[in-house]
């Protein structure tokens, strides 16, 4: 969903500036790594994708 884009690409930039494996935050977010993987390279879309990018935001607490 290119509407989700500019999303994920918060929350990558948020991931390196402060040093954040995606492995540690899916341990965080008690999700599958891979699962994470795809959905932060917007291989996978749909409902469940944008429910675990808004769980991301505000857990990370990215305005």
């Amino acid at each position: 969903m290119p509407e989700t884009q500019a999303l994920r690409n918060k929350i990558l930039t948020h991931l390196k500036e402060k040093n954040i494996p995606q492995n540690h935050l899916a341990m965080l977010i008690d999700e599958n790594y891979q699962y994470l993987n795809d959905v932060l390279n917007g291989k996978k879309t749909g409902p469940k994708a944008n429910e675990m990018l808004l769980t991301i935001v505000k857990v990370l607490g990215i305005k």
